[in-house]
């Protein structure tokens, strides 16, 4: 029996385990936030580009990707290609607006000020997150650990479940058990990690035109150049659709013109709003969570507690 009970909390924790680290989503824009932010202040004070790179990557806050960065501009890579090599879509993001910086003849520095922002928040989104999901892992956490404990919990009142864990129908109930217990940890991870893996930065479309826009280049144009930049460096945060006819893009800068209002605040406001309205709903799906995780919580792992932590003490006190 303490074998098979053992496998089941392992089954267990491999399933509950921490959620790891992602590389892109959470905290999937810490590293380029900083580097972003880094490389803006840099290159306002009049260091080159190449110095800028070695001193980024000399900073070992930056992370590993930025030291790779730095490693390929010096091996004679472009800067575009550098950051679009890079693993993570923040850093495809940054090598799209340095790309259409040096197209569009636009300020470096304040075009990368403006990714790091918006990077910044996708980091500030994590950290609200994580908050909010600390209860239901709490819950699925607790309530999992239910089965096994109540065995235990049997034992230690006298009731020894063994022998009838040891029986045909005690091996029927603990599979049982343990395959339920199994499947209801398993779908609340999947319905946690739909949350967790949905991150993005949104108006990034917006944040890009705006470089071009600040370049000089016709507003017209933008959102063709946006998407050339995007589809050269693979920027995967940016969907080809927001540059389609009828896409809020096109309609803002047609607005704009017609009404003779500068272009660069208009696309700031959009991207600001964009980003507001996706993160409430990353929040509001996080907040839901804690109800959708019940269904698994009843359907699989309850049962599971029943069949493994209930009926075999009960068999076994009426043994007795």
């Amino acid at each position: 029996m303490a074998r098979l009970l053992a496998g089941v909390v392992a089954r267990w924790r491999s399933l509950f385990g921490a959620a790891p680290d992602h590389g892109e989503a959470g905290g999937m824009g810490a590293g380029g936030a900083r580097a972003a932010r880094q490389m803006s202040t840099l290159l306002g004070g009049g260091i080159a580009p190449e110095r800028m790179f070695e001193l980024l990557g000399q900073d070992a806050a930056n992370g590993d990707e930025a030291v790779q960065v730095a490693h390929r501009v010096a091996a004679g890579a472009s800067p575009v290609d550098a950051l679009a090599r890079a693993e993570g879509a923040e850093w495809r993001v940054l090598a799209a607006a340095w790309q259409l910086a040096v197209v569009g003849g636009a300020p470096l520095g304040p075009a990368l000020a403006r990714i790091s922002e918006a990077l910044a928040a996708l980091d500030r989104l994590h950290e609200r997150r994580g908050v909010i999901l600390a209860g239901p892992k709490a819950t699925v956490a607790i309530v999992a650990a239910l089965p096994p404990l109540a065995l235990l919990l049997g034992a230690s009142l006298g009731f020894d479940p063994g022998p009838v864990l040891g029986s045909p129908m005690g091996a029927v109930l603990l599979v049982a058990g343990a395959l339920l217990l199994a499947c209801g940890v398993g779908w609340a991870r999947v319905l946690q990690r739909r949350v967790e893996t949905g991150d993005h930065v949104a108006g990034l479309e917006y944040e890009l035109a705006w470089i071009v826009v600040r370049g000089g280049a016709d507003p017209g144009a933008a959102p063709r150049l946006v998407a050339d930049a995007v589809d050269a460096v693979g920027a995967e945060w940016v969907p080809f659709t927001r540059f389609l006819a009828g896409e809020p893009l096109r309609g803002t800068i047609a607005a704009a013109r017609q009404a003779g209002v500068p272009l660069a605040a208009q696309l700031l406001e959009e991207a600001q709003v964009a980003r507001s309205a996706a993160h409430a709903r990353l929040e509001r799906e996080a907040e839901q969570l804690g109800i959708r995780v019940l269904i698994p919580l009843a359907v699989c792992v309850l049962p599971s507690f029943i069949l493994v932590g209930v009926v075999p003490v009960v068999l076994s006190m009426l043994r007795v």
